[in-house]
């Protein structure tokens, strides 16, 4: 049986294959990693506002994705996130992630959630543990076969 030639992304935040997913799509400007982000009804918690999870898997992925274009493939060993104001479901979102410290196996990293008016939502600072390299370096092959050129080269 032959691999295919591109692997399905079905990560819950940034698959583009999984339907239930958010599909969150990062950039890289500068040292930050922007996510543009419009919340769906289906994602509401109190009436017309976010859910607090969906806040949280929003920052958790920013993080990753910061770790990311620091070409770092990571797991996040702990997430803290404080909520500022309530995330309505109607307005756009952006969110920015970058990186704060890097040590040998760890990595710190900040994320924020802003409203178009570029109030502060909701913050996280997340701890990040670089994963396995044999595992790291099937991940980094198979999103070079999804069409990602940016996957962190692997050393073994």
């Amino acid at each position: 049986m032959s691999e295919p030639e591109s692997q399905p992304r079905l990560c819950f935040a940034c698959g583009t294959s999984n339907e239930q997913g958010l599909h969150m799509e990062f950039r890289r400007e500068g040292e930050r990693t922007i996510c543009d982000y419009t919340p769906c009804d289906f994602q509401q918690g109190y009436p017309g506002r976010m859910h607090g999870g969906i806040v949280s898997t929003l920052i958790d992925e920013a993080l990753a994705w910061a770790a990311y274009h620091s070409a770092k493939w990571v797991a996040t060993a702990r997430l803290n996130v404080r909520f500022r104001k309530p995330i309505y479901l109607d307005q756009p979102l952006r969110i920015e992630a970058w990186v704060v410290r890097e040590r040998p196996r760890l990595i710190e990293a900040r994320a924020e959630v802003r409203d178009a008016a570029g109030s502060l939502l909701a913050e996280g600072e997340g701890t990040l543990m670089t994963i396995d390299p044999r595992m790291a370096a099937e991940m980094s092959e198979s999103a070079r076969r999804a069409g990602r050129d940016d996957a962190p080269e692997v050393v073994m």
